[in-house]
């Protein structure tokens, strides 16, 4: 039983050795190099262990036995490295504070080697023998216990840290979290249990603990990613996140004084964030009084607040902060500056009303006039004039109208639409206008779709497209629906025409999805149709054909 003891010790070392080497490969990771001195400090743990029973020497069984006790000292403050680094809270360690702990751990290693001159650590040491083997009983002193008591804190504080994780992160940190818990507590238990006399006399399965510490840590590496991906970096990246938004972000306590804020919150009331930190927000931002004080979190609101002596407008919206026992703790604020914003659908507005009424009535009188003038004037070519300037209005006119449906499209809720009913109507609609031309139906169009009547306005801006720019006598269209699989959720619409086909440079444009001052479009019919497909969660693209042009429109698929 001995020798398999002994066996099972000298495995652990090797065992623990070959993991933390693992480990350092992936030490860019947050808490790999912690873990991989944890590792190594208990795998030379182990070896001492050993060494300690395989002498047969009294002062080599003390030499191991005290350079063993030295090493675990290194133990537990590599535990707290790991877990601190692991959980992202390195960014608010200082090297006062690493100093700091490693105070104790060499006084202890001092104390331990000198421990016979003072016998805090062990007194009476007596060799005593084991089986085969020999091993040291002596009385633990008081600086032995100390050590114990530190190193539990140092266990525990790191325990807490992982908590903190596994209640507030998603499934993934919560595995990798209560691995390293796991880890850690195995071989604790073995400890208490030697410290407190549970184990067999000369026995300590600490060593071998690790041994199944290392295969739960060695599970967690494999199967969830613990060297690749860490909540330390998830925690860093986040407030990183919050400290680089432009938007102040408050976080405020169950009375309404703030406990934190960005430093965009600090810019925002002029004050540094020390100073912030303790004040009611609502003594900071009078003009947030009106959202608070609040029972159930309201939809965000619109705040004005002077500054530099200039009126700003701001978005202000509030989010709960509640505890991991769900239970209301806080509130979050964040006020976003959108007075820009605010202009420029102000003077969107503006120009909207200018060009869908303005406009309009005075190229209706332009045109009352031109038409007037016909009557009094003789000439062909007078009357030719007259004809252009008729036309020219009344391309402004369409334009204008193209825009008021465009508006009118934003301001529809999409709802679920039958796809063949729009499509038969649209093809109704162009068929009447031109007569010569033929629009045909073809492929599986009855489905629904995610839309508005606006969706029914876009088809028809395609086919008049097709038929309108046709320098046929008689043009062809060919309306093609074809669905996705039953697991699929798009329906395509491909409209084909005999043409000439559109520009190469307009296709590219409207699929950008921007002009430039170099490419542009040559009307508003395509954005207009671009906009409403996008509108309501489709996309539009154009096929390569040998002949024509091939539009392809491809919506969401919805439920009658």
């Amino acid at each position: 039983m001995w020798r398999l003891y002994l066996a099972v010790v000298f495995f652990a070392a090797v065992f623990g050795t070959a993991l933390s080497l693992y480990t350092l490969l992936h030490q860019e990771t947050p808490g790999a190099g912690p873990l991989a001195l944890l590792l190594l400090g208990a795998a030379m743990w182990a070896t001492t262990d050993g060494l300690s029973l395989a002498t047969f020497g009294a002062s080599e069984t003390l030499f191991w036995a005290k350079l063993g006790l030295a090493i675990t000292a290194v133990v537990p403050l590599a535990w707290l490295l790991t877990a601190v680094e692991y959980t992202g809270y390195d960014r608010v360690l200082t090297s006062r504070h690493l100093l700091g702990l490693l105070v104790e751990p060499l006084v202890f290693t001092g104390l331990v080697w000198t421990t016979g001159s003072h016998g805090l650590v062990w007194s009476n040491l007596q060799p005593t023998a084991i089986g085969p083997y020999t091993t040291v009983v002596a009385t633990r002193g008081l600086a032995y216990w100390g050590h114990v008591v530190y190193s539990y804190g140092l266990i525990a504080l790191g325990a807490l840290l992982l908590v903190r994780v596994i209640l507030r992160a998603n499934e993934l940190y919560r595995t990798q979290s209560t691995a390293l818990l796991v880890a850690i507590v195995i071989p604790l238990v073995a400890n208490t249990a030697a410290l407190f006399g549970l184990s067999p006399d000369g026995i300590d399965m600490t060593s071998i603990a690790f041994v199944a510490s290392g295969t739960v840590i060695t599970a967690a590496i494999l199967r969830r990613q613990l060297l690749s991906v860490a909540a330390g970096t998830r925690e860093i990246g986040r407030d990183e996140i919050v400290d680089q938004l432009d938007d102040a972000v408050f976080i405020l306590d169950s009375n309404g004084v703030v406990n934190d804020c960005n430093p965009a919150g600090a810019t925002l009331v002029d004050e540094t964030t020390d100073r912030v930190v303790g004040q009611s927000l609502v003594d900071l931002l009078p003009a947030l009084s009106s959202v608070f004080p609040i029972e159930d979190i309201p939809d965000n609101q619109i705040v004005t607040i002077e500054r530099s002596g200039s009126v700003r407008t701001y978005d202000c919206r509030l989010s709960p902060l509640d505890s991991p026992f769900g239970e209301r703790s806080g509130t979050i604020v964040s006020v976003r500056d959108v007075t820009e914003q605010t202009r420029r659908e102000q003077q969107l507005d503006v120009l909207n009303r200018l060009l869908r009424h303005n406009i309009r009535n005075e190229m209706n009188v332009v045109r009352g006039q031109a038409e007037l003038l016909r009557e009094s004037i003789e000439t062909e070519s007078q009357h030719s004039r007259v004809d252009r300037i008729v036309e020219t209005v009344d391309t402004v006119t369409e334009r204008s109208n193209k825009v008021g449906t465009l508006t009118r499209a934003f301001e529809d809720e999409p709802a679920s639409i039958d796809l063949e009913a729009v499509l038969r109507d649209a093809i109704g609609a162009v068929t009447a206008k031109y007569p010569a031309a033929t629009i045909a139906l073809d492929g599986d169009p009855d489905h629904c779709v995610e839309g508005a009547a606006s969706l029914g306005v876009a088809f028809e801006e395609l086919l008049h497209n097709a038929v309108e720019h046709n320098d046929s006598d008689h043009p062809q269209v060919t309306v093609t629906v074809t669905a996705a699989p039953p697991s699929g959720a798009d329906v395509t619409v491909r409209i084909s025409d005999n043409g000439p086909g559109i520009n190469r440079q307009e296709r590219a444009v409207i699929e950008r999805g921007r002009e430039t001052a170099l490419e542009h479009g040559s009307g508003i019919g395509l954005w207009l149709v671009a906009w409403i497909v996008r509108t309501y969660g489709g996309t539009l693209s154009f096929a390569e054909a040998d002949v024509g042009t091939t539009v392809v429109v491809q919506l969401p698929k919805s439920e009658p």
